[in-house]
């Protein structure tokens, strides 16, 4: 049982998407920017922004299920994977 706060997303857990437009993708926390949370989207591979207010919704709605904290080796490689997939482009 996981038991923490469930209002926001911690790095190493990885959470369901279980309706909607993306139902059925995984999303691994990496990064909180701005006003929005930032996943690594499994299997797709690409890296989703999550406006804060939309993630709270989704998991009160049970839209975003938490599914299990991940193992250190793994998260490395998503996270390896996001940071090549989230590179900025200079201006």
């Amino acid at each position: 049982m996981i038991l923490f706060n469930k209002q926001h997303p911690r790095k190493k857990y990885i959470y369901a998407v279980t309706a909607g437009f993306y139902l059925g993708e995984l999303l691994v926390y990496m990064e909180t920017v701005d006003t929005a949370y930032k996943f690594l989207s499994l299997p797709t591979m690409v890296v989703r922004e999550i406006p804060i207010d939309k993630f709270k919704t989704g998991l009160a709605d049970k839209i975003v299920d938490i599914v299990e904290k991940i193992p250190n080796h793994v998260y490395k490689i998503c996270k390896l994977q996001y940071d090549k997939n989230n590179v900025q482009t200079p201006a």
